[in-house]
């Protein structure tokens, strides 16, 4: 069985070490120049988990001594990128098969459309079609096996108020950052001036308060935090075991309740609409009330979360969570248990990863949705489990692409 294995991520390239071992020809394809773009784009900020938590069994056995294991210390995305992701993509039974700058477009099966073959099986028996963008073009190809790992984190959601644009937002896309700010690594694009930060998440915290350090030391230098919820406080975990989770939630609630001077908390507005204002962005918000208030700022920072992209398997038949948009079963079993913190998940094996659409798996942070409590650690686990599948099922699954894909898997033309 030919495996694709998209996106070049943590997980991804997990699964690839977990197809190699078990000896199954496959091809990673990532869209960014770099493996772990995604992680290279928060590289500056802390984990909140430890080295320990951060590596898979795999990769320790492959990057052996000196890789860290055991450390008590939370690295940078760039120190796990540099001290781990990047060795591990540089291993040759790995590099021959990754396809960087290669965007996946679509997975749909050879022969059928979404509404096909509903039930019977018979989907299996057709080879799944990978359609790619790279510098070369457009073209499509097969796999058996498709592992979407692609995450969430390229895929922010909107600012408006209820998860849409905001009339103006699209307008407005190249004045608004959606990802974590390097406030202290380029303060000179932040020094001086007024930032509007939506979202109240980790992400948003981080955010305000390392604007906030800024602040303290570049005059003008001033943040509006916009917050959905009126309560204007970040519940803590008791007794966190993850210090720099409290460290992060502490701060945050100081600034909540008014502790800094460069910090401006409006708790319980939402976006209603922005509007161009010469350099400035004109952003118009909304209380519960139904009262509207302009701010004018510089730039906006929007971190109202992330959910992964659908459009990759549209053509698939996906049963998707109403209410998270992560993959049904595993939804239902997370919903099930009602939250908690993070550190109390565990991956839930293989069947509730499975799908409607045969030898099709969601994994990692994208399988989880909307939820947030993701740790890598259940994506390596995820990976372990769908591989012991994929071995057991080796024998009785018919090889719909082996005479291309062992070329496929030959070419290492990245």
């Amino acid at each position: 069985m030919h495996i694709a294995i998209l996106g070049a991520g943590p997980i991804g390239l997990d699964a690839a070490l977990a197809a190699h071992e078990a000896g199954f020809p496959f091809t990673v394809y990532e869209s960014g120049r770099e493996v772990a773009a995604n992680v290279r784009a928060w590289g500056h900020v802390r984990l909140f988990t430890p080295w320990s938590m951060n590596l898979s069994a795999r990769m320790r056995n492959r990057l052996g001594v000196g890789t860290p294991t055991t450390s008590d210390e939370c690295p940078t995305g760039v120190e796990l990128v540099q001290q781990v992701l990047s060795p591990v993509a540089a291993l040759p039974d790995l590099a021959a098969n990754l396809r960087l700058g290669t965007e996946v477009v679509a997975v749909s099966r050879a022969g059928l459309v979404k509404s096909d073959e509903i039930g019977t099986g018979a989907r299996s028996n057709h080879p799944f079609r990978v359609l790619i963008r790279d510098a070369h073009g457009e073209r499509v190809e097969p796999a058996d096996v498709v592992l979407d790992c692609t995450g969430t984190y390229g895929h922010p959601n909107p600012t408006g108020d209820g998860g849409i644009p905001a009339p103006g937002e699209r307008g407005l896309a190249d004045r608004i950052e959606r990802r974590i700010p390097d406030v202290a690594g380029s303060p000179e694009l932040w020094a001086g001036r007024s930032v509007l930060v939506v979202g109240a998440g980790h992400s948003a915290q981080t955010a305000v308060t390392d604007l906030q350090a800024l602040a303290a030391s570049s005059a003008g230098t001033h943040a509006t935090w916009v917050l959905r919820s009126p309560a204007g406080r970040i519940e803590p975990i008791e007794n966190d075991p993850l210090s720099e989770r409290a460290r992060l939630t502490a701060r945050a609630n100081e600034i909540l309740a008014g502790g800094s001077p460069h910090v401006s908390v409006l708790a319980g507005w939402v976006v209603d609409e922005l509007r161009p204002g010469g350099d400035a962005v004109v952003v118009i918000l909304r209380n519960g009330a139904g009262r509207r208030r302009s701010v004018e700022v510089d730039r906006v920072v929007s971190l109202t979360g992330s959910v992964g992209d659908p459009a990759i398997y549209r053509q698939l038949q996906v049963h998707e969570c109403w209410a998270t948009s992560g993959p049904m079963k595993l939804a239902a079993t997370l919903l099930g248990e009602a939250g908690g913190d993070c550190l109390q998940q565990t991956s839930h094996g293989v069947a509730v990863l499975e799908s409607p659409e045969p030898r099709f798996y969601m994994l990692g942070s994208k399988s989880y949705g909307r939820n947030n409590t993701f740790l890598l650690r259940v994506g390596y686990e995820q990976v372990g489990e769908v591989f012991d599948e994929l071995k057991a099922s080796t024998a009785s699954v018919p090889a719909t692409t082996s005479a291309t894909a062992t070329g496929a898997t030959g070419r290492g033309d990245e």
